[in-house]
């Protein structure tokens, strides 16, 4: 019976077969004739997009098969102190004091700089395309519903220079650098605008675009930098883990120096409230790390 045990949890799961919903994701136009609704979403008006209605399959099933140096993006357990902490300045002191000595540990890094900017709480308004810009009062930022890397591969090295200078880290050499964000649901579930992730393994060359992205906060280091905006294309798989609890925490990646690990996932928030119809709107935590290596 052992051995049997051993085989099945060793069986790989058929990803086809995996259950799925849908839910409309917004992607930057490939081509003038895209056959696409166009849509205009704040912060990318020099952009055109378009939506397509994507099938987002339940990633739970695989959980112990993704990888952040394979599809860019994993589950994992992990405990927080802070699930009912809504004021974001308290927030991002409290949750950078257990998150950058957990993210050092998981990576067995050598050291960690939080974007101490990058704590964001988020509040869902009814929809994963905000009506009124990414930004809201009080520092709570509504969903980003745009299939999006947040960072363009040039602005990684860039961004961390910054946020070491802003902190006064010294500089010192690394052989590696990961931005690796992690994101959590505070509110419980089930979510009605969760977040979903794209595995790296299916995204091309081609399905990336590099833009200019400015935020509205200007005296955010970073506020604008080189981002990316997702072409859609019909071979990327998208996946989501329904129904998340404040004691689990999705791990992606953002940037990686070592090219033989690149792979990073666009992600975007979508809404699933045809799965959910009375669902409560969603709350969330996201943060972000610099991750060196000696």
């Amino acid at each position: 019976m052992g051995n049997a045990k051993r085989a099945s949890s060793a069986a790989t799961v058929d990803r086809d077969q995996l259950g799925c919903v849908q839910g409309q994701i917004v992607f930057g136009r490939r081509t003038p004739d895209e056959k696409a609704p166009a849509i205009v979403v704040p912060n990318y008006e020099n952009y055109p997009t378009v939506s397509y209605d994507v099938s987002i399959r339940n990633a739970r099933p695989i959980v112990n098969e993704l990888s952040l140096d394979k599809e860019g993006f994993a589950l994992i357990p992990h405990k927080t102190a802070c699930a009912d902490v809504r004021d974001p300045e308290i927030m991002r002191e409290k949750y950078l004091e257990e998150m950058v000595p957990f993210i050092k540990s998981y990576f067995n890094a050598s050291w960690v700089i939080p974007r101490r900017e990058g704590v964001r709480l988020r509040r869902a308004a009814g929809s994963a395309i905000p009506k009124g810009g990414w930004n809201t009062v009080s520092g709570v930022r509504e969903p980003a519903g745009v299939a999006h890397i947040d960072y363009a591969p040039i602005a990684g090295p860039m961004l961390a220079a910054a946020e070491n200078q802003l902190q006064s880290v010294p500089i010192r050499p690394y052989s590696r650098l990961m931005l690796i964000q992690a994101w959590r649901a505070l509110s419980p579930p089930p979510q009605d605008i969760p977040l979903a992730l794209c595995d790296a393994t299916t995204v091309a060359d081609a399905d990336i675009a590099i833009v200019d992205y400015a935020s509205d906060n200007k005296s955010e280091p970073g506020s604008a930098a080189k981002s990316t905006v997702v072409h859609f294309s019909p071979a990327q798989h998208w996946y989501y883990f329904p129904e998340m609890t404040a004691n689990e925490l999705i791990l992606f990646k953002g940037y990686d120096s070592d090219t033989h690990y690149r792979p990073v996932s666009p992600h975007s928030a979508f809404d699933d409230r045809r799965t959910y119809p009375n669902a409560k709107p969603r709350e969330s935590v996201e943060a972000r790390f610099f991750v060196y290596f000696d």
